[in-house]
């Protein structure tokens, strides 16, 4: 006969209790690794968007240095040509980092920063386009309080992106401290943080105290074009000589090296006869010049008659308070050669 032995519910349920502390250890295990790894893809995803921070606030703190040298000592001596350039590329530049910068992705750890980088931005950006504007309506009202009043509250929304910026930093460089990374992101301020503080008033005065800021009108004629061209070469008293031809046609070239916009720019034309008898006035269609621009107008063709001699005048728009008037005038006696 053969005799069985059942084990006792206790071995059993050792068993049990240690295969359940096992499978739990198990998943512990897991659960720590897949944190691990977790953190160490967020910590990857951090050090990589810090990185292109650190990069972009490097190009914006040259841009801020540029700022700096402006407010503090170039706007007592700078031009409003220079100026205008200058704005421009700063202005074009920080506009340009600000773009680039709202493609850059964050994890979701760094979006405080992330959030506070963009403000900081968008505040200096808004902020140079503001300060470039009321600088000129500085210039351009010399006793006025409301372009006063544009200056301060550009200084003041460039002070704002500096604000934000600290915090940003703040923040940042306690993330790259958990990270174990050297904190390379630099301190960038636009506004020297100095005694007593810049303001609206203060900058005002510097800007109207400076003659090379203030507008400067000066339109001119550049040059006259004739078709069919001169035949080359002057009379005995100076005259320019044509070609045999019975008619003329010129265009005038207008030039503004002045520092505002110049609207409805007009040319009259005249030519009088050799006794002195006007034959035609004519005044051409309106044109408007930006700063530095040049431009012509044409002139319907007029009927000469060859052999004959005549007095050419133009005579541009007069600009109040050009600096040039004379170079507003251009005359020449014209003789039309003879058949043969």
């Amino acid at each position: 006969m053969t005799s069985r032995h059942r084990l006792p519910n206790s071995y059993g349920r050792r068993r049990r209790r240690v295969w359940w502390w096992m499978a739990l250890l198990l998943l512990i295990l897991i659960g720590g690794a897949v944190l691990v790894n977790s953190r160490g893809v967020v910590a990857r995803q951090e050090t990589a968007f810090f990185d292109i921070a650190r990069i972009a606030t490097k190009e914006v703190d040259q841009i801020a240095a540029g700022f700096r040298r402006l407010v503090s000592n170039e706007l007592r001596t700078i031009n409003r040509d220079d100026f205008d350039v200058l704005m421009d590329r700063l202005s074009g530049e920080m506009a340009d980092q600000a773009e680039r910068f709202q493609s850059v992705e964050a994890p979701e750890s760094a979006f405080a920063a992330r959030e506070m980088l963009d403000l900081a931005f968008a505040s200096w950006t808004a902020g140079l386009d503001d300060f470039r504007v009321a600088v000129t309506a500085v210039t351009d009202d010399p006793t006025g309080s409301v372009p006063v009043d544009q200056l301060g509250g550009a200084i003041a929304r460039i002070r704002v992106g500096d604000l934000v910026y600290a915090r940003f930093l703040a923040r940042a460089s306690g993330m790259l401290e958990e990270l174990g990374i050297v904190n390379e992101i630099p301190a960038v301020s636009f506004i020297v943080d100095q005694r007593p503080l810049l303001n609206g008033e203060r900058l005002a005065r510097t800007i109207r105290s400076s003659t090379d800021m203030g507008v400067r009108r000066d339109v001119t004629i550049l040059q006259v074009v004739f078709e069919p061209l001169p035949a080359g070469g002057f009379g005995d008293e100076g005259e320019i000589l044509f070609p045999a031809t019975q008619r003329l046609q010129f265009s005038t070239v207008i030039g503004n090296r002045g520092n505002v916009d110049q609207k409805g720019l007009i040319v009259n034309a005249s030519i009088r006869s050799e006794a002195g008898e006007s034959l035609t006035t004519v005044d051409s269609r309106g044109l408007d010049l930006a700063p530095g621009e040049i431009g012509s107008v044409l002139f319907g063709t007029e009927l000469v008659e060859p052999g004959a001699e005549y007095l050419l005048t133009f005579k541009l728009t007069v600009v109040e308070d050009d600096l040039h008037p004379e170079d507003n005038v251009w005359e020449s006696r014209i003789r039309i050669n003879p058949p043969g």
